[in-house]
């Protein structure tokens, strides 16, 4: 049983607006609601998963925690301390325990430093070596990551994208840190590569004590890595449980529609399975719908998810959702036999 004290990481009704100008005095005519308050808990050690479509806000929401972009409001508390009221030096203090993991590994890498330079420079930047103690902690990371000590003088464009990723978590472990946010480190990665990254975050989990927070797109790969998931949809999360029970008995409708996609390498069951296909398109973050956000592409929505926005509840222990119609149907007709996936 898990208590306050193994969380690590606590988000309270986190809110991050980007504010929309136009005209020539950039006057301000609304915002685009990227987060609009959501609440997550991360505990010591664990991973959790966080899912949706693209848009939804799944990168904010893990930016904004480790304060690349300053939450419009909300708490975010790393160890009980208020991350969002720190004041810069702070903040840059308190950054050695919290690190990133980026998506693109072509993009996140300085072509014009070496490898040595860019997982040397925390280092540096915090004082925490220097000289020659940069270089042997700089091959001992290469060695974790599993890449060869002497790759440390050659540049980006000379390795692939697994390698260069291997590099970002390399980069990622320079300070240390308790707590990353991996925004979808396979997403631009080959199959083959994918699952040669995941198991090396496992297996540095294992062995450092790491705590992620794991943002991705492709489900059967939360399942494998996550303890708990969190799906997101329109800047909300409309449900969170433990893997197997979210993947095993979906209650939010967006859910079981996002699991029915999962690809399946069995053409007899792929055949026999009920696909649900959402109709229209996601809702502007600028303008989203009242009551509940999905209730715009909803199979089973009426007029009174137009009223107002669902409460995030605990329907069963661990499992929270944000449906009003969870609870009033006796029978699921779309739960999906995740057995033969």
């Amino acid at each position: 049983m898990k208590t306050d004290n193994d969380i690590l990481v606590k988000i309270e009704n986190l809110v991050m607006h980007f504010p929309i100008y136009r005209g020539v005095i950039r006057r301000q005519v609304g915002a685009v609601r990227a987060v609009d308050g959501v609440s997550l808990e991360i505990r010591q050690g664990e991973t959790l998963g966080l899912v949706g479509e693209s848009g939804c806000g799944k990168t904010t929401v893990g930016r904004t925690i480790l304060q690349l972009y300053k939450p419009t409001s909300g708490h975010v508390y790393y160890k009980g301390t208020d991350l969002a009221k720190l004041k810069p030096e702070p903040m840059r203090l308190m950054r050695k325990d919290l690190q990133m993991i980026f998506q693109d590994p072509y993009a996140s890498l300085n072509p014009r430093m070496t490898v040595r330079d860019i997982i040397g420079d925390p280092m540096f930047a915090f004082g925490e070596a220097s000289g020659k103690q940069i270089d042997e902690r700089v091959q001992e990371l290469l060695k974790l990551v599993r890449l060869d000590p002497d790759f440390a003088n050659r540049y980006p464009h000379e390795f692939s994208g697994g390698q260069r990723q291997r590099i970002g978590v390399a980069r990622a472990l320079t300070t240390n840190p308790s707590f990353i946010v991996c925004d979808e480190p396979i997403s631009a990665l080959d199959v083959s590569i994918q699952a040669q990254v995941v198991n090396l975050l496992e297996d540095l989990q294992r062995d450092l004590g790491l705590t992620y927070l794991f943002i991705a797109h492709d489900l059967s790969m939360v399942r494998h890595i996550s303890d708990r998931v969190a799906v997101m949809y329109l800047g909300v999360v409309v449900e969170l449980a433990d893997r197997n029970e979210i993947y095993d008995n979906p209650l939010h409708p967006y859910t079981k529609a996002l699991l029915s996609a999962i690809p399946v390498p069995d053409p007899t069951f792929y055949e026999t399975r009920q696909r649900i296909i959402l109709e229209g398109d996601v809702p502007s973050p600028a303008n989203p719908p009242s009551g509940c956000r999905f209730r715009t592409r909803c199979p089973i929505a009426d007029e009174s998810c137009a009223l107002e926005r669902p409460e995030f509840r605990e329907v069963s222990p661990g499992h929270f959702v944000a449906c009003i119609k969870v609870g009033m149907q006796t029978n699921t007709k779309e739960v999906i036999n995740q057995e033969s996936v």
